[in-house]
């Protein structure tokens, strides 16, 4: 039986939403994606951890403390900074992530890990990766570590690295064990079933080094390899599942050409990986996954969602919205994720407004700038992305999104104004 396809419809998302207030007390949703940058509430303020790509006054990389919570102005922006992290050298961070108890970040650029207090944002640590350590490399980038998601009810960070993924102990602030695997660029995670989505591609790349990923390992149902596919690990005993679809175009590519990222709904129960070769969403139900321990495989149902050339994904797992972004593009969708499983829905394409004072808004590469949460003063889901300057962040209501009324296919930037809201990260009140 062949992959079921959606054709996109480009209309009104036809969504309904049961939102709860801000102070509900409702516990979060687990955790499902590794964006590039951390979203933490903490005291009655929603803030990211944003690294910041140039040395404060005494020569030392910083992490910018934002208050994305706050109510803004809008698209005509507000000042945000709380306060910049001093990292204590010269190295700088490229990604970040969180919860109310511990942030972490890390980069591409070095091999560095640094822990953060969310409470008093202040550094209370660091570590690094090990010595033998290589840098990953992918068409669009690549790095030490390209992602980090944390496992709050483990107490544990999951980063990718050039050989698979490392674990960090949150309690030990240690870098306790390796899977090897092959990288991926941006990974998904599902916090409720102890699950790494991890997409992979150019893995030959990564070699040359003591315990390189394991690229040969990886095969189609023929018994060849798999150039490009997707990995599923289970975290509860380590074991690397290699995804196989033969009823895919490609059984070599069996989540389409350059799976370039990964989101998870871990309430749902599905995962999301675009393909950028082929301009795909594939939509995976892993409630349905068939794991085979012996051949280390896993199958499960996959609908495609086409002609969506989005690279960046998040998933807000209490309304089951995926939001994505385009790199390098002012281009944004919003669908359901439970429609594109079920092969009905609509995907709702969009344009950004600019930035305040800017000719227009680019989002950033790699790792993807792009988030989801509650928004902490009114319950609605919330988008964010982050601007190529690293100045401006936007915040975007998707509730307010999906209704919207629009003329065209794809809404205009005037359009999804209303629900936008610019703040400044480099800007204090």
């Amino acid at each position: 039986m062949r992959t079921p396809r959606i054709n996109i419809l480009y209309a009104l998302l036809p969504l309904a939403f049961g939102l709860a207030c801000g102070g509900s007390s409702q516990p979060p949703a687990p955790p499902g994606s590794s964006g590039a940058f951390g979203i933490v509430t903490v005291n009655g303020k929603q803030k990211m951890y944003l690294p910041v790509s140039t040395l404060n006054p005494a020569g030392h990389g910083v992490v910018a403390v934002v208050d994305v919570g706050l109510k803004g102005n809008g698209v005509a922006g507000a000042p945000a900074l709380m306060a910049d992290i001093d990292l204590g050298s010269a190295d700088i961070a490229t990604t970040t992530g969180g919860d109310a108890k511990i942030v972490i970040a890390a980069s591409t650029q070095n091999k560095k890990i640094w822990f953060i207090d969310p409470t008093s944002d202040t550094l209370i640590g660091s570590t690094q990766l090990d010595a033998t350590a290589g840098r990953s490399s992918f068409s669009g980038g690549g790095g030490y570590v390209t992602g980090i998601a944390v496992d709050s009810a483990n107490r544990r960070a999951i980063l990718s690295v050039w050989n698979g993924f490392a674990l960090v102990d949150l309690n030990s602030k240690t870098i306790t064990q390796t899977i090897l695997a092959a990288p991926s660029e941006n990974f998904g995670f599902d916090g409720t079933r102890e699950l790494i989505i991890a997409p992979f591609y150019d893995c030959p790349r990564n070699s040359g080094l003591p315990n390189p990923p394991p690229c040969d390992t990886y095969l189609a149902g023929d018994g060849t390899r798999i150039s490009e596919g997707l990995n599923i690990i289970d975290l509860k005993d380590g074991t690397v599942y290699t995804y196989l679809n033969a009823a895919a175009a490609d059984p070599h590519a069996p989540v389409g050409e350059e799976p370039d990222s990964a989101a998870a709904d871990p309430v749902a129960g599905i995962a999301v990986i675009p393909s950028e070769g082929n301009g795909n969403q594939n939509v995976i139900d892993l409630t349905k996954a068939n794991f085979n321990k012996a051949n280390k495989t896993v199958t499960a149902p996959q609908t495609l969602v086409q002609n969506s050339s989005f690279t960046g994904v998040a998933i807000d797992s209490s309304q089951h919205l995926g939001f994505w972004e385009a790199e390098f593009s002012s281009r944004v969708g919003l669908m359901s994720v439970t429609d594109a499983r079920d092969s009905k829905g609509t995907f709702l394409p969009a344009q950004m407004p600019s930035a305040p004072g800017a000719s227009g808004w680019s989002n950033i590469g790699d790792p993807h700038g792009i988030a989801v949460s509650t928004g902490i003063a009114d319950g609605h889901p919330v988008g964010f992305l982050v601007n190529a300057g690293f100045r401006w962040i936007a915040r975007i209501d998707l509730s307010v999104m999906a209704t919207l009324p629009h003329a065209q296919s794809t809404m205009t930037s005037a359009e999804l104004a209303p629900a936008v809201t610019f703040l400044d990260g480099r800007t204090k009140p």
